[in-house]
């Protein structure tokens, strides 16, 4: 069979460790099934050695790089390097993960065997480096266990998911004005009958880094609670929640993120995710 060419898209900011963007790069790099493009979108100024591996990369044919003056966010930075997209099949890679090399390959087998518009997988999640496994983000594989999960949270790991350019165009691409604009992507596509899936299998090395309670605080605190609680009203005014789906949410997930942070910390690792 004869599979779709796939454009990885990915985006680099100013506080991205160079090291682990090289490493996310490579993994691309490295695929069983290569990706025909990697679009990086430079997110407003980046760090000199950032800028010397992306002179470097612009030499390799498959990857283009798009610079934007300022800095807007991750959901701008998408829609702006999937627009540019040149094939039918977009892939969504973090600049400070690791692709298993075989990644593309597994999701593009189960996308065409299943007939699905997007397909994510199993996470890994890890500190210092590989060897450091703090823990695996498990999340369904079967369409319909995902929908009943999409009602409480995402069914995706974000960073995981390749999908049909045709779904980006229908939606119109991400909501640059709600967060996780991910999430509000997944409800839209399940609105507009797309197929989902995951793979079972680990995918994706997902960087924690070794001081984790940094990396979770930006999920934490009165601000997320705000943006989450418009999230919610979004989709009640979408008509994706009934009142009971709302409130259920509302009173389940919005006090989470105001509790003390030592214990945030612990409900979210727990059961929050």
């Amino acid at each position: 069979m004869i599979f779709e060419k796939i454009t990885v898209v990915m985006s680099v900011y100013k506080n991205d460790n160079p090291d682990h963007f090289s490493v996310a790069v490579s993994s691309l790099l490295n695929q069983t099934y290569l990706p025909e493009e990697v679009i990086i979108v430079v997110d407003g100024q980046v760090s000199s050695d950032i800028n010397s591996q992306l002179d470097f990369y612009s030499q390799n044919d498959i990857i283009k790089i798009i610079r934007l003056n300022e800095n807007k966010g991750l959901a701008n930075a998408l829609n702006v390097g999937i627009r540019s997209a040149n094939f039918p099949l977009i892939a969504r890679m973090d600049s400070d993960d690791i692709c298993f090399n075989d990644r593309f390959e597994k999701q593009i087998k189960a996308m065409y065997e299943y007939d699905l518009d997007i397909i994510g997988g199993q996470i890994i999640e890890f500190g210092k480096d590989v060897n450091d496994i703090i823990s695996k983000r498990i999340v369904p594989c079967e369409h319909l266990e995902m929908i009943k999960l999409l009602k409480f949270r995402s069914p995706f790991s974000h960073p995981t998911i390749l999908f049909k350019k045709k779904v980006f165009d229908v939606l119109e691409g991400y909501d640059a004005s709600i967060f996780p604009e991910d999430y509000d992507f997944f409800v839209r596509a399940y609105l507009n009958k797309f197929k989902f899936g995951n793979v079972p299998d680990e995918i994706l090395w997902f960087r924690l880094g070794e001081n984790r309670s940094e990396t979770i605080k930006r999920r934490w605190g009165i601000t997320y609670a705000k943006n989450e609680f418009s999230l919610y009203k979004k989709f009640l005014k979408m008509n994706f929640f009934n009142y009971y789906d709302f409130f259920k949410v509302v009173f389940l997930k919005i006090p989470i993120r105001l509790l003390p942070f030592f214990m945030f910390k612990f409900v979210y690792y727990k059961m929050a995710r």
